[in-house]
């Protein structure tokens, strides 16, 4: 694996198209190749790894909710969108699903169900599994192990979609071995009869809740982590999409912060996925999240907007910029409660009877998939979440969907609220866990999970159950309109999975119709398996007779160097049910006059024509063209689906440019001669030898090489110059490269400037072959157990290590994985003069002897008057003292032969010692710190806010401070005057104390 750690760069603007504040820009901040491809035989006729019964631990949902402010947000009383929900006088009659086949079946919940219909099957997953049906239910391929796609691999949190535009399924899974996700992409639209290529990508950090995306120019991908530092660490990804679909070795993927995020817990942003005929555009492509006014520093509840623009020749130059803010205050969206429970509980909605605990509503998350679709005139995208329309005070028992159409009115345009709507199940029941999608016609389906009890305002108890509903395009906007329809009901309870439901569900529409929609979802079963994956198929669309659109331009291609005479081709189809002929047929050329001509032909209803006019269109002059093609027939129902765009580049034939410095690097270790070696890309269409190259350093002379290899259009090469530079003292180095050819057709992307940074030493050393090194940490608060192996050196620094020196000791805890009598050893600084080195004087522990291996072992880690106060970096070396041909273990930034070299961060605080106590200290008025000490060493303890009647105000976790004591700043400012009683526990014990509010 080839990794880059990019330092990012925030770039401070304003933006004055969608709101008047500061807005942030950060480049890509990762960039690597996958760790492998693998290619997988077709599935047919093998034996395969069956699926395995679900044990041990559920997948656990990472970290807690968002931290809220209890009494605070809007709406106070009943949500105005489902008032007008409600109010509808009559709702359109349903159609009964077309089909219905359960696909997967556990005994364990959730089951995290997922799946997608192609042109001749079903592809489903779940947990540990997936499933291949034809597209009427019948099993061609029973669930089986994801193992027999990933060799060894079947952790699970799948996703399973179909990219129409290269006819390919796509399964996907997360990983802890190490941490990252695996793609799997058939190689053909047969999933059973086409092999597979699989890719193995990693993360930083464990990628929880991953949610994949289509987009033109990547896989785009979302994860729960680094909860809190979403602005610093990579949470969204993209994927070389064109690379995998071809099964090439080296796709790329390219990582980001959420710069601006306001999120402190478990969270789902969304990427728009694009379905229908038509891919967008490169590039801009958007991320959503919406911001509750409940959560902590949140003013006013908002649908926040990122975009990303993936530069995959500079992928270092990849960006994402903070887009459009739909707030309150625009009058963009109404107030929302999207808050349960204290917000962070995933116990929410209650069950029927006495038996089982409430379920969750899978608040935080954007709900899969975020749907864009293009028509004529805008492009829309729809997207839903979970809301409480409980209106009682102190109580969130009752679940319904808010839910959105966004529309642009043409490519780089604004995004706007265009509709926005919340739904409620009939007779008082939840809805939520909703999918929804938008057909060729614009109108919507949704599929989602309904429960209710009558103790909580249903006329009946209900069990989980999967429904759907619907709206026709020109229907009352805000409204669902088509009267609820079962899918399947459910017969129980939710037995085996503690709190947890479903995870997800999902909606995908058929790419043969465009309109017919296919939902899977959870429910629950009193006999057999308790958790049951379904799948309910419907339709939303009346018979239309006479519609027909463009969906794509096959010629020209997208990028080429075109002539005077190019060719336009045309593919017409016909979306009605009556068959066509003689249609009109138009194509402009950056908005020229139109071009006019007939179809003669017939198109019957379903299918496709190609179509090649005969007036030829010159585009020989300009760098790019935008080309537009629209059918004009007569009568036509649904004139939104007529038309296509399509975005073309001119090639020059000599266009030559320097992407890369593929070395010197950032990092530790640069000498005196240090060789330079860029990275030339030939943009043009003519292959190019025997040319310029040039580098500058710090600003100095120019030193001019001659490049004699020949690159070959489309093509990257490498070249080294003969000459070195010398980088050993620490600190920021500018190189400008480039390249000199005397003919090139565009000077623009010659040249780049670039800066290195020499700064602390990262040796790497074999932790691989005999297993030498830290396997597992542990120390204070911080617990970094199964460190995996990878080039020997790890950087933990984001790990904070809180350390309390009035105590004088901690316990040291370390694993090893190899050890044989005193060889294995280790020893470990701590950087307290703060300069970036590692001396002598800082060691504190010096060549202690590792005795076994993957057996932990205890060390005193001492504390006193000479440890610093402060944050300082630490560094642990361990290693093979004997067999070693490298540095000495005490050299600590040169490399060891067999070891690892980890490093992370100390805070050192001193205290005075609370005990367990609780300690209220009112810092304003109704606004308080809650403290308490931590005798015991725990790594975790809640607090716990009740009113006086009960009712769960607010649960969260504290925080550790540098002095090893808990904290946590309490805000009732917004809650009514009363007595609350505020309970700090863990599994083990609890204490209560009570305040009043005044």
């Amino acid at each position: 694996m080839k990794l880059r750690k990019i330092v990012a760069i925030i770039v401070f603007m304003l933006n004055f198209v969608a709101y008047s504040q500061k807005t942030q820009t950060s480049n890509a901040t990762l960039v690597i190749e996958a760790t492998y491809m693998k290619e997988i035989t077709p599935l047919v006729g093998k034996e395969l790894i069956p699926q395995k019964p679900r044990v041990g631990p559920i997948n656990p949902r990472r970290a807690n909710v968002n931290k809220i402010v209890p009494g605070k947000g809007y709406p106070r009383g009943q949500d105005k969108l489902l008032v007008k929900q409600k109010s509808l006088r009559t709702l359109r009659t349903g159609k009964a699903p077309s089909q219905k086949f359960t696909v997967a079946s556990a005994n364990r919940a959730p089951t995290d169900p997922t799946g997608a219909v192609g042109p001749n099957h079903y592809v489903s997953a779940k947990n540990y599994s997936f499933a291949i049906h034809d597209k009427v239910g019948n099993v061609l391929l029973p669930s089986t192990s994801l193992e027999n796609l990933f060799p060894g691999e079947a952790l699970g949190d799948p996703i399973v979609f179909y990219d129409n535009f290269a006819d390919r399924f796509v399964i996907t899974q997360f990983s802890d071995t190490p941490n990252g996700f695996l793609v799997a992409v058939s190689k053909g639209t047969d999933p059973v009869n086409s092999g597979w290529y699989t890719y193995r990508f990693t993360t930083d950090s464990f990628p929880d809740y991953t949610k994949f995306s289509v987009w033109s120019d990547g896989y785009y991908v979302t994860a729960n982590k680094s909860q809190g530092a979403q602005q610093t660490s990579e949470v969204v990804f993209v994927i070389e999409r064109d690379k995998m679909v071809a099964g090439e070795l080296n796709a790329r993927m390219v990582g980001f912060p959420l710069p601006g995020a306001n999120i402190g817990g478990f969270y789902s942003p969304a990427a728009f996925n694009a379905i229908g005929q038509t891919l967008p555009p490169r590039g801009e492509a958007k991320i959503i999240y919406y911001q509750d006014d409940e959560w902590v520093n949140v003013n006013e509840d908002a649908l926040k907007l990122w975009s990303i623009n993936v530069n995959w020749i500079r992928p270092e130059l990849s960006s994402i910029t903070e887009a459009e803010v739909l707030d309150v205050t625009s009058g963009q969206i109404t107030p929302f409660d999207s808050t349960f429970d204290g917000g962070a509980s995933f116990s929410n909605i209650p069950q029927p009877g006495t038996e089982g605990q409430d379920i969750d509503a899978l608040q935080g998350a954007v709900m899969y998939a975020t749907n864009y679709r293009r028509f004529c005139n805008y492009n829309v995208v729809t997207l839903n979440f979970v809301v409480d329309i409980d209106d009682r005070p102190d109580l969130d028992n009752v679940a319904g969907v808010r839910w959105y159409e966004l529309r642009q009115n043409g490519d780089g345009q604004p995004w706007y609220v265009y509709q926005e709507g919340t739904y409620a199940s009939p007779d008082g029941k939840s809805a939520w866990c909703a999918s929804m999608a938008m057909d060729v016609y614009g109108n919507i389906g949704m599929g989602y999970t309904t429960m209710g009890t009558v103790e909580n305002g249903a006329t009946v108890d209900s069990y989980a159950s999967l429904r759907y509903t619907g709206r026709l395009d020109g229907d009352p906007l805000g409204s669902m309109t088509i009267a609820e329809q079962d899918i399947v009901i459910g017969t129980d309870i939710q037995r085996n999975g503690g709190e947890r439901y479903g995870d997800y569900s999902q909606i995908t529409i058929d790419p043969i119709d465009d309109q017919t929609f296919y939902h899977i979802g959870e429910y629950f079963e009193a006999i057999g398996d308790n958790a049951r994956d379904f799948v309910g198929v419907f339709k939303i669309a009346n018979v239309i007779a006479n519609d027909v659109g463009i969906v794509s331009i096959p010629a020209p291609f997208a990028k080429a160097t075109f002539s005077n005479a190019e060719n336009i081709t045309v593919e017409i189809q016909n979306f009605g049910t009556t068959s066509q002929s003689n249609i009109p047929v138009s194509y402009t050329i950056n908005n020229s006059t139109p071009v006019n001509e007939i179809f003669t032909g017939t198109i019957n209803p379903g299918e496709t024509a190609l179509f090649t006019f005969a007036a030829v269109a010159d585009l020989s002059q300009d760098k790019s063209f935008t080309v537009n093609a629209e059918t004009n027939l007569a009568g036509d129902a649904e004139v939104e689906n007529d038309c296509i765009s399509k975005v073309v580049e001119n090639i020059y034939a000599n266009d030559l440019g320097v992407v890369q410095l593929v070395s010197p690097i950032s990092g530790g270790g640069l000498t005196t001669d240090e060789f330079v070696t860029i990275s030339i890309y030939n943009y043009g269409s003519v292959a190019q030898s025997n040319f310029p190259v040039f580098y500058s350093f710090n600003n100095g002379s120019r030193v001019t090489e001659t490049f004699t290899e020949t690159i070959a259009p489309g093509t990257s090469e490498r070249y080294t110059f003969n000459s070195s530079v010398n980088m050993t003292a620490f600190g920021n180095y500018t190189f400008q490269i480039g390249t000199a050819l005397g003919n090139d057709e565009d000077v623009s992307n010659d040249s780049i400037n670039v800066s290195v940074e020499h700064r602390l030493c990262m040796p790497e050393s074999d932790c691989q072959k005999f297993g030498d090194g830290i396997t597992s940490f542990e120390l204070a608060n911080i617990s970094n157990v199964d460190i995996l192996c990878d080039n020997g050196y790890g950087d933990f620094t984001d790990l904070v290590i809180k350390m309390d020196r009035s105590k004088g000791k901690y316990i040291l805890t370390l694993k090893a994985g190899y050890a044989s009598g005193d060889q294995e050893r280790f020893s470990l600084w701590v950087d307290y003069n703060d300069n970036n080195l590692y001396e002598d004087a800082e060691l504190i522990f010096d060549n202690e002897i590792l005795e076994e291996q993957d057996t932990d072992l205890f060390f005193n880690f001492p504390l006193d008057q000479s440890s610093t106060l402060g944050k300082h970096l630490m560094r642990i070396r361990a290693g093979d003292v004997k067999t070693n041909n490298g540095a000495p273990l005490n050299e600590p930034c040169e490399a060891m032969q067999f070891g690892t070299t980890h490093d992370y961060t100390v805070e050192i605080g001193e205290s005075n010692g609370t005990g367990d106590e609780i300690i209220v200290f009112e810092r304003e008025k109704n606004k308080y710190i809650v403290s308490t000490g931590n005798p015991d060493d725990v790594l975790e303890e809640k607090i716990i806010v009740f009113s006086i009647t009960g009712q769960v105000i607010l649960i969260d976790n504290m925080e550790l401070d540098a002095n090893n004591n808990f904290i946590f700043d309490l805000d009732l400012s917004y809650r009514s005057t009363g007595m609350y009683f505020i309970r700090i526990g863990n599994k083990r014990k609890g204490r209560a104390v009570k305040i009043i509010v005044q």
